[in-house]
């Protein structure tokens, strides 16, 4: 890293912890917390909009490392989101790198008749599960598989045995199937603490997970002997429905305390919802999931992934479908944005398709290859390029509110992604100017295409105008060659612009 680069990284850093330091997080209660809801406006009295500058600075040589784009990591809903032609060439487009799905071993074994059906239907009917896995295959280089819970009848931790055969038998099978499978996140939201939907599995406390955690690594470790694939499984957990839960740092107790020299933590895992009002928590999380590791003795460079992340929860909502569609998009963005900011190994967009609140959808239900705002937000982000930029922006308050950037350059050109976060109550829209300093020599020595494409309430917006729903590019014009550029241009509440310069 250049003196430069470095620089910029303390730059940064500062404002970022003095940021933190003064976000008042809410106290962990005593007793269990109510099932997550997503936050709601302190008052039902709207803010004025306001209309404000926001200043953005980007230096084009002072790289500060690779760019670990959020686009690479996404994930599906369950087989009964089966996707149809269109829909599986648009989430090619976004050429994800790893994409996680979910394995039911209540639905492919049947403990009463005690015989398996690997390729069972989906609940609906409407599809078969290798239908569904294959497109996995097909859109990924590497395929994350939640396993779930057995049958309920077989979830005795007591006496576990037959659970542990039908659990080996599915991952062994769906291995040797699915060859690039490589991630097993053993259950889903043990730690929930709502009354499970039809769909959920029960909770269960953090020891009993703990036994089927066991039982799960000696499984992987099991099908890596014997198999010895070229992708090796990984497995992790806990796959607690929040960072804040108690649940997680009880399980790396248990851990910590396991003997077994063979037992393995490959990553840890969790999901995040709690943050709407407050993105800028969530950079953070790596340092202290960190400093849990390194507390107990254990590894602290094992890998942390937020295998879910949102601002609405379940079936939560905002204010109207139409404005959380956009809110949702911008927050996808934002809390990307503080992920890299702190480091987090791997954050993964959440979802293609969802079974009941489509606010949280990249795809339309019902129209095959119709886009939401999600989407398109996803393909700027794939846009960007392979070696992050410093960058600065004077508009971001405490709590993460405001114009954030992440920009990027390689050998092809540079891209600035800027997003003006306002949650469900903000108003203010804001004035961006950006410059770009220190353009390498190829912009000085030629002329520059500007090209700017937009996300907000009228643009890129199926809810808007489904004709329209596409990524739009709302600006491309030439420069002639010039060290520095700058370029000033509106972002509305919750809108999000990918602007991208490339020498010709």
């Amino acid at each position: 890293m250049s003196n430069k680069a470095s620089l910029w990284v303390a730059l940064v850093a500062s404002v970022i912890v003095g940021t933190l330091a003064v976000i008042a997080l809410p106290a962990q209660p005593a007793t269990p917390p109510p099932p997550p809801t997503a936050e709601s406006p302190a008052n039902g009295t709207a803010e004025v909009p306001t209309k404000r500058d926001a200043t953005v600075t980007v230096d084009a040589d002072a790289e500060v490392g690779p760019l670990n784009n959020p686009a690479e990591y996404q994930n599906q809903s369950g087989p009964s989101q089966l996707l149809g032609p269109a829909d599986e060439r648009r989430i090619a487009q976004l050429a994800p790198t790893v994409v996680r799905g979910w394995f039911k071993p209540e639905s492919y074994y049947d403990h009463v008749t005690e015989t398996y059906n690997f390729n069972y239907a989906s609940s609906g009917g409407s599809s078969r599960f290798y239908t569904y896995a294959d497109q996995l295959r097909r859109l990924s280089k590497r395929i994350f598989a939640n396993f779930d819970q057995c049958d309920p009848e077989l979830m005795t931790p007591d006496h576990p045995d037959e659970c542990r055969t039908v659990l080996k038998n599915g991952i062994r099978h769906y291995k040797l199937r699915y060859p690039s499978l490589r991630y097993i996140e053993l259950f889903n939201e043990p730690d929930k603490t709502w009354e499970p939907a039809v769909f959920e599995r029960p909770a269960m406390n953090v020891e009993d997970y703990y036994t089927w955690y066991k039982i799960g690594y000696s499984v992987v470790n099991e099908i890596n002997a014997e198999l010895d694939p070229a992708v090796r499984l990984h497995i992790g957990g806990p796959a607690a429905y929040t960072f804040e839960s108690e649940f997680t740092e009880q399980f790396l107790d248990l851990y910590r305390a396991d003997p077994d020299p063979a037992k393995r933590l490959d990553f840890l895992s969790y999901h995040q919802y709690r943050n709407g009002a407050h993105p800028a928590a969530v950079a953070t999380e790596k340092e202290t999931a960190r400093r849990w590791l390194s507390e107990r003795g254990l590894n602290p460079d094992t890998p942390t992934f937020v295998t879910e992340y949102g601002v609405f929860p379940g079936t939560n909502t905002g204010t109207t479908f139409e404005e959380d569609l956009l809110a949702h998009a911008a927050a996808m963005s934002t809390l990307g944005y503080y992920y890299l900011q702190g480091g987090t190994d791997m954050v993964m967009h959440w979802v293609w398709d969802h079974g009941e609140n489509d606010r949280k959808s990249m795809l339309v239900d019902g129209a095959d290859g119709q886009v939401y705002p999600y989407y398109n937000v996803v393909a700027m982000q794939r846009k960007l390029k392979s070696r992050r930029l410093a960058a600065i922006s004077d508009s971001l308050d405490d709590n993460g509110m405001g114009v954030n950037v992440v920009a990027s350059r390689d050998r092809s050109g540079v891209a600035v992604l800027a997003t003006n976060y306002q949650w469900i109550d903000g108003t203010s829209t804001y004035d961006v100017h950006l410059t770009i300093n220190d353009l390498p020599h190829e912009y000085r020595n030629g002329n520059i295409l500007v090209e700017r494409y937009l996300v907000d309430a009228t643009t890129s917006n199926y809810a808007f105008d489904p004709a329209l729903s596409d990524l739009q590019r709302v600006e491309r014009y030439e420069l002639p060659p010039q060290a520095s550029l700058t370029t000033s241009f509106q972002l509305d509440r919750n809108a999000v612009s990918l602007i991208v310069l490339t020498p010709f």
